[in-house]
């Protein structure tokens, strides 16, 4: 038998400054909410964790009951901000290189994630295609699919939205 973690969702934070424990509750595919208990807040380190066990244990008890009644907004289909490693400027579209038989294939793919599936779109560079162009096609390819999937998650949201007015409930976020 699995042995259930006393502490699951709580961190210790001691820096230079703060000194508490952290407590992140998960759920739908992130964080559902999160908090610091400070122990100059609640007076000690074991008031601090008292207090943060207890938040833990109630939201944990929200956030699987949304989950059994269906009552979770949608997903946001994808980030808006480039990662740290992207050097074509432009999310979801970047520059491949490969040699096939020794000759050298170049294309810009667009990619995407659409309810946890990976899905690319190439746009090979050639005679009849520049390499700019094969850019311009990409990042155009990646704004049509982004602005169908914003409009679906609109959709979705919204839908969310009345559920949890209908039901006398705040929705979680947007």
């Amino acid at each position: 038998m699995k042995k259930k973690k006393k502490n699951k969702g709580i961190s210790r934070i001691d820096s230079k400054n703060t000194h508490g424990w952290y407590v992140r509750i998960y759920a739908n595919g992130g964080v559902f909410t999160s908090k610091l208990f400070s122990d100059r807040q609640y007076g000690s380190k074991a008031k601090a964790l008292e207090s943060a066990t207890a938040f833990r244990d109630h939201n944990q008890m929200v956030a699987d009951l949304q989950k059994s009644e269906g009552n979770y907004p949608p997903r946001k289909p994808f980030y808006k901000k480039a990662p740290k490693n992207n050097v074509s400027g432009v999310v979801g579209v970047h520059k491949v290189v490969s040699k096939i038989n020794n000759k050298e294939i170049v294309y810009y793919q667009a990619t995407w994630n659409d309810s946890g599936k990976l899905f690319t779109k190439k746009f090979y560079v050639s005679k009849k295609r520049s390499e700019e162009q094969a850019f311009e096609q990409a990042k155009a390819y990646r704004k049509k699919i982004e602005d169908e999937l914003w409009a679906e998650y609109e959709r979705q949201y919204a839908e969310y939205e009345k559920k949890m007015k209908k039901l006398k409930m705040k929705p979680i976020r947007k």
